[in-house]
């Protein structure tokens, strides 16, 4: 097999399993956000925080274990107040402290003229931003559909399954040939 088509082969594997996974980390999450060790995997779908993170790109969040981890400046996830399901990406504008605790958090989105209307508390933070992965959330967000796990799980695996039959194919026809060829020789010496 050639090299191409060898870099071609785990390429296909590596992009299916990682699909796999992303699949599996989100459903066996309890939250059902994707979770690799303490690290959680979100696709952005508003420019809310451009020019920091796109709308497009994947962000990477660490969940923070007490309040005073969190600093002005920080980048935060946390799950809107009227509607649980929604997370937003904002940044940490200001602190409102309680007996010198973190009780809220003023955030506000970079793009944004205003902050948001309401604080978050801690319980409503997902965690802190680490980095962001650009434009792998329309990949994310075109895995989810059907045409996309079509196109990104079953063809690349009917790819395989033929270029393995492709190799078995070519043993059986190299061995047809040998054998053919053993026999070609055995015939012409025992006419000699």
């Amino acid at each position: 097999m050639s090299f191409l088509g060898g870099l071609f082969s785990v390429l296909l594997v590596l992009m299916m399993l990682g699909v796999g996974l992303m699949a599996l980390a989100g459903r066996r999450s309890p939250d059902g956000i994707p979770t690799f060790r303490d690290y959680k995997v979100l696709s952005v779908i508003s420019g809310s925080m451009e020019p920091e993170i796109h709308t497009g790109d994947v962000i990477v969040i660490k969940p923070v274990a007490e309040a005073a981890q969190i600093a002005e400046g920080d980048i935060i996830t946390f799950r809107s107040g009227e509607e649980q399901q929604i997370l937003i990406t904002h940044r940490v504008v200001g602190i409102i402290s309680v007996n010198q605790e973190p009780a809220a958090f003023v955030t506000k989105g970079d793009a944004n003229d205003s902050e948001d209307p309401s604080t978050v508390a801690f319980k409503q933070v997902v965690g802190r931003y680490q980095f962001r992965l650009p434009y792998f959330g329309y990949v994310a967000s075109f895995i989810r559909k059907p045409i996309g796990i079509f196109s990104v799980v079953i063809i690349p695996g009917l790819v395989l399954i033929g270029l393995e039959f492709r190799k078995i194919w070519q043993a059986l026809s190299e061995a047809e040939a040998s054998k053919a060829k053993a026999k070609a020789l055995a015939d012409s010496e025992e006419r000699e």
